[in-house]
């Protein structure tokens, strides 16, 4: 039998370009703009200016008021719009009739309440008595548990990944600490993304310490030192830091203790309800522009910059988070030193009492240097 040979013919084509190398991938698309969160309450204000004190029984007419939107981290907002900032509110709103103006003004100044749970219930509305020409005014507030925000609101509403800073108006104080431990969590997870995190302190009680000893900065309200006749802020500032070490020392000591082996019946420790409270311990800052606001460091340091004097009191309505949102906007945005940025939030504090409102606040300088000559 012959053996067939086949031959096996290749031909080349040829080709005058050779192909292109393929192009790169494309590259990720930049990560989102980080901006403030403000968690806390809207609420609708019915302010009335009085000449004098309305007593008890008597009736009184007044030819000044207005309603407008009010609340601590609904002013705050306001505040870091006008200064340019981007921010969020997250809080209960409501969908009645009366408080449809209340969101329309959220949308028109350009904060976003896309993430806040909406309510069919009454909503939250103040009536606030202010004296012409005087620092103090009396707040009525009608307010219950069902306006406040819960914890698996906060969980279901957030992405960590948005925000630089978060700032908690310490409504609900059990309710806040489990929002202040998930971020906590958060930046445990994720440091290179780590959030800042801030609170209101009004009170020395310990459930409003325990959501101030979770915190990288706190605000001491004017409240707190009338409340506990503190005779300065330097007092008011170390009364708050013996009061965070109080809260501190009953934390450690009702932890669990560590045993070489694991004892029988012992339950499992959640780990995000036994993330502690941080090793260095909050910045403590004390707002009055009267006397210069004061500052109490991790390590103890005290300082406090300047007293100003404003030329003449129109509306202190929202004084203090007009000084918490212009520092934090200092700190953030504008980059300033601890010093500096108190220094701006007093003077910020200083020009919002001298007018009605916080559209003025648009002429107010965005910088420390600017104010100077403001």
């Amino acid at each position: 039998m012959k053996k067939q040979i086949v031959r096996e013919f290749i031909t080349v084509k040829k080709v005058r370009y050779l192909p292109r190398d393929p192009s790169p991938p494309p590259p990720p698309p930049p990560p989102p703009p980080r901006h403030v969160l403000v968690v806390g309450s809207c609420t609708l204000d019915l302010v009335t200016v009085c000449e004098v004190h309305p007593t008890a029984g008597v009736d009184q007419r007044t030819s000044e008021g207005c309603w407008r939107r009010g609340g601590s981290a609904s002013d705050m907002c306001s505040v870091l719009r006008r200064l340019g900032t981007a921010c969020e509110f997250l809080g209960r709103l409501s969908r009645a009739s009366a408080f449809e103006d209340l969101l329309t003004s959220f949308r028109s100044m350009g904060i976003d309440i896309s993430h806040c749970p909406m309510s069919a219930h009454q909503p939250t509305h103040r009536s606030i008595i202010t004296i012409r020409g005087c620092e103090t005014h009396t707040i009525l507030e009608y307010s219950n548990r069902r306006q406040e925000l819960t914890f698996q609101q906060f969980i279901g509403a957030i992405d960590y990944q948005r925000y630089s800073w978060v700032h908690f108006e310490c409504r609900n104080p059990l309710e806040t600490v489990r929002m202040i431990r998930a971020v906590r969590a958060f930046n445990e997870r994720c440091p290179e993304a780590r959030i800042i995190l801030s609170a209101d302190l009004a009170s020395l009680k310990r459930p409003s310490l325990m959501v101030a000893d979770l915190v990288d900065y706190v605000f001491v309200r004017k409240q707190l030192k009338q409340a506990y006749a503190f005779m300065n802020g330097h007092e008011t500032v170390w009364a708050v830091r013996d009061g965070l070490r109080q809260v501190r020392a009953e934390w450690e000591r009702n932890q669990p203790r560590k045993t070489p082996h694991p004892t029988q019946g012992t339950p499992p420790v959640d780990p995000n309800i036994c993330l502690g409270p941080p090793q260095n311990g909050p910045t403590i800052i004390y707002n009055n522009y009267a006397e210069g606001a004061s500052c109490l460091l991790p390590d103890n340091t005290f300082f406090k910059v300047g007293p100003h004097t404003p030329q003449k009191i129109v509306d202190v309505i929202g004084e203090n988070a007009t000084f918490v949102a212009a520092v934090i906007y200092a700190l953030l945005e504008a980059k300033l030193h601890l010093r500096d940025a108190l220094e701006y939030g007093t003077r910020a504090a200083v020009f919002k009492v001298q007018q009605n409102g916080f559209d003025g606040l648009r002429c107010l300088p965005k910088n420390l240097i600017g104010c100077y000559y403001a």
